[in-house]
């Protein structure tokens, strides 16, 4: 009977270190006034949120709508 060979490991992505503040919808730097998610806390450029709420997005993180 022949041998058999094990397959590779598994290679797993690099782990993902995302700035403090990061804007999740414009994916961008935060500048100016922050929103924050009441529910899970991320956080969002007011531009960005304030646009999100008149288009009744949701919270990239929780799926909550953003409220202000």
């Amino acid at each position: 009977m022949d041998i058999k060979k094990n397959p590779p490991p598994p290679v797993l992505p690099p782990s993902i270190k995302v700035n403090e503040n990061f804007c999740l919808l414009h994916k961008g730097d935060i500048e100016g006034k922050v929103y924050t998610c009441p529910s899970c806390k991320t956080k969002y450029c007011m531009k960005c949120a304030e646009k999100a709420r008149t288009e009744a997005k949701l919270c990239v993180k929780c799926k909550q709508l953003i409220l202000m």
